[in-house]
């Protein structure tokens, strides 16, 4: 019974993604701004970073703000929404990827968003 225990424990241990992967998509016109809004809490050191995996012929990135949940006054620990901006340039198709994680702290990556984006 103890040595099943200990295998059960093992494969539960193996088997865990902390890494959650999720996948969207939007579909916007040529020359349209559109928004992506990504939950946040940066007092926890935490924040979304666009992975840059190759160079966007058909998007451009306008800007990138957060806006703080409504809260009671000096209330700390609130999250919020980051608001990242893009432009569509060309008609096609591109994936944008966005890691929520530590700048400073290698693999802390807990959270993985890639959107694919349709230019019409």
């Amino acid at each position: 019974m103890k040595k099943m225990v200990i295998l059960v424990l093992t494969i539960g241990l193996f088997s865990c993604n902390t890494q959650k992967s999720l996948k969207y998509e939007y579909k916007v016109n040529k020359n349209e701004i559109f928004e992506i809004t990504l939950k946040s809490n940066p007092t926890t050191g935490y924040k979304w970073k666009w992975i840059k995996e190759h160079p966007s012929k058909i998007i451009d990135s306008v800007s990138s703000t957060y806006i703080q949940d409504k809260a009671e006054p000096y209330m700390m620990g609130v999250g919020g929404n980051e608001i990242w901006k893009f432009k569509g340039k060309e008609k096609g198709i591109d994936t944008l990827t966005f890691e929520y994680c530590r700048s400073w702290e290698p693999n802390s990556t807990v959270e993985t968003k890639k959107i694919i984006v349709k230019i019409k």
